[in-house]
């Protein structure tokens, strides 16, 4: 085998391709053999916090809870704004773009947990 000063580029190239690979199989094996990549295959589900009572201020939390949702969803997408003009550059726009759609995401999921618990007051009266 070659000295690696003395091999040309595709040589070298080839060369570290093989001891990644190399290196990679072998991290491989030793995950499979170790049980590693059962343990790490396994979903942990994390219990469910338990529901604080109900109490007679239910209606007016949910009320509350939606005044909340409201206020920090314009408050956000007010900062992405003021964020991506402060920055000045083409990229800031696509990024507050992303934020502006995963904020959305989450004010809907808020909304629903909100609707929701409504939803079990009104049964449980």
């Amino acid at each position: 085998m070659k000295h690696p000063a003395d091999m040309n580029i595709g040589e070298r190239i080839a060369l570290t391709i093989v001891i990644v690979l190399v290196i990679l199989f072998a991290m491989a094996a030793f995950g499979y053999f170790s049980g590693g990549w059962e343990a790490a295959g396994q979903y942990r589900v994390q219990p469910a916090m338990p529901r604080p009572p109900t109490s007679k201020w239910e209606s007016r939390l949910i009320t509350l809870d939606r005044d909340a949702a409201d206020t920090a969803y314009t408050e956000h997408l007010k900062k992405l704004i003021l964020t991506a003009l402060a920055a000045g550059d083409t990229n800031a726009f696509d990024r507050a773009l992303v934020g502006a759609r995963n904020t959305r995401k989450a004010y809907i999921a808020i909304m629903d947990a909100i609707e929701k618990r409504e939803r079990e007051v009104e049964q449980a009266k």
